[in-house]
């Protein structure tokens, strides 16, 4: 029983170290952040069920499933993003040189709408997971829709999500960061939206 639990262990130290250096590498071109880390959210699925499939074969397997569809998908969460992050950095300029109810208000929309943008990211990792051939659009109303049903998890996802990229702020953390931080993030998610991942497949596809 020590031997099997230690083999379990070193497993998942392995899956966790491998899956996080190739998410890295092949995250590098920035188009492909996207389907780099849905394959590892769907990889990481498959082990959480106990479905034990070949660590390289199902990464890449699902890395060039709807390749072009996730490399779209991850061009408008970039750009939403990016937009948000530079509207955000304009606000925050203006109120630290004069204030202004109108900038003040501007400012507040923006962070709201920057953490909307990057729930349904999170959020659409689960629904590409369960329903491949989904829609953009309907990707993103059942990516927004999940954010509020499960309003306390999504709130727990930012935090996960956030804390293991807190390890870039120190050096020996960083180089951790390295060898597990996306993993671990991405382990995170695909833990907390379990029940999420339940309901749409309760919904049918014929109703997606």
């Amino acid at each position: 029983m020590l031997m099997q639990k230690l083999n379990t262990i070193a497993d998942w130290i392995i899956r966790i170290v491998m899956i996080n250096i190739i998410t890295i590498i092949l995250s590098i071109p920035i188009i492909t952040i996207y389907p780099a880390m849905s394959a590892a959210y769907n990889l990481f699925s498959d082990y959480t069920n106990k479905d034990e499939v070949n660590l390289f074969s199902g990464y890449f397997g699902y890395f060039k499933k709807d390749l072009w569809k996730k490399i779209v998908l991850s061009l408008v969460f970039i750009l939403v993003l990016t937009l948000g992050y530079a509207n955000v950095t304009y606000y925050l300029e203006y109120l630290n040189n004069q204030s202004g109810i109108f900038y003040l208000v501007g400012y507040y929309i923006t962070i709201v709408l920057l953490i909307a943008a990057f729930v349904v990211v999170l959020y659409s990792f689960t629904v590409v997971s369960v329903y491949p051939k989904a829609k953009y659009v309907t990707i993103y109303k059942l990516s927004f829709f999940l954010a509020g049903k499960f309003f306390l998890k999504t709130i727990l996802l930012i935090v996960s999500t956030v804390l293991p990229f807190l390890m870039l702020l120190a050096p020996i953390t960083a180089m951790l960061f390295v060898f597990s931080g996306v993993s671990l993030s991405i382990l995170l998610n695909v833990l907390i939206t379990k029940q999420a991942v339940i309901y749409l497949k309760g919904l049918g596809e014929n109703n997606v």
